[in-house]
């Protein structure tokens, strides 16, 4: 594989806080590539450093073949404008046809929301906008902030295997994320950043991992204090010695289970 972008002593500080202390990295073309870890601990900012959101304060930065991003940020602006419209006048700046618009929507599950305006819609919903807009036409890279942050079971799975399609097509991939599922599915490499300093990260290796179990929504039912909300369903957040006593109670009480995820 040819070097797509080489980090030589990268060091990215905000108000005296070092995020990335002196990172010297080679990436390669058409890789999947996972930045995981706790939140705040630089995921996102390698992310903008790499789409050239951000400078750097020291280091050098070096693109070996001239690239165009999609990008897809954590958190997709709630614009003013229909849904529908946002994603076909990106159609048209693109030279996309609107039947492509059309498909994708279908198959992220929005056909009813095609009229909503996005400044009304879920987080959810708007991730899955953001990754619609990067999916319309997948540029030489494909940067994405928590791609799965609120999004359904059913949308996870169209996504994951989205991606693993531009991988095919030789299209580069960094990605924030904290779900197991997805790395392990998707990422070709994954790393976390420990003190400003990237590392390699194996998954066999964590130990401290979380679990969401999710619930259908049931009236008949009283909501836990605990239950968050998540579109129709109910998620419970628990650490992985506490799994298999939670579900025991869920089903005596009747819940309707309908997925468990693993999160780093």
């Amino acid at each position: 594989m040819e070097k797509l972008v080489t980090f030589e002593h990268v060091t990215k500080s905000y108000s005296g806080n070092t995020i990335i202390d002196d990172v010297s990295h080679d990436f390669f073309e058409g890789e999947a590539i996972t930045f995981a870890g706790h939140n705040g601990c630089g995921k996102s900012t390698m992310l903008k450093i790499l789409a050239g959101f951000t400078g750097i304060n020291h280091g050098n930065l070096t693109y070996h073949k001239k690239v165009r991003f999609s990008y897809v940020p954590e958190k997709f602006p709630g614009l003013d404008v229909k849904m529908i419209d946002y994603l076909k006048s990106i159609a048209d700046m693109e030279g996309v046809s609107h039947s492509n618009v059309n498909k994708l929507i279908e198959e992220f599950f929005l056909e009813d929301m095609t009229e909503t305006k996005m400044k009304n819609m879920s987080k959810g919903s708007l991730q899955k906008v953001g990754v619609i807009q990067a999916l319309l036409v997948p540029h030489d890279i494909v940067l994405l902030d928590e791609p799965l942050s609120g999004q359904d079971t059913d949308s996870q799975r169209v996504f994951i295997d989205k991606m693993i399609e531009l991988k095919k097509q030789g299209i580069t991939v960094f990605m924030s994320c904290h779900e197991k599922k997805l790395m392990d599915e998707l990422s070709d490499k994954i790393y976390t950043i420990n003190k400003g300093k990237l590392e390699a990260l194996k998954l066999e290796d964590v130990a401290d991992s979380t679990f969401k179990i999710y619930v259908n929504k049931d009236s008949k039912i009283n909501r836990w204090p605990e239950m968050t909300e998540h579109g129709n369903k109910y998620v419970l957040t628990v650490q992985r010695d506490e799994v298999k006593a939670t579900v025991m109670k869920l089903y005596s009480e009747e819940w309707e289970l309908v997925g468990i995820e693993e999160y780093i």
